[in-house]
């Protein structure tokens, strides 16, 4: 109906307390997994 094809992507966002984004990536299809380790250390680095 829409002709939404292809355009399913997979997301990841760290924003800090103050809504400040500190991480971000968007991969191009929803079955990649985002760089886990990546969040991993900005979530460390908010603490």
């Amino acid at each position: 109906m829409l002709d939404l094809k292809g355009v399913s992507k997979r997301s990841a966002f760290v924003l800090d307390k103050d809504g400040v984004i500190r991480y971000a990536e968007v991969l191009e299809k929803a079955s990649d997994v985002p760089n886990f380790q990546a969040v991993k250390t900005t979530l460390e680095g908010l603490n």
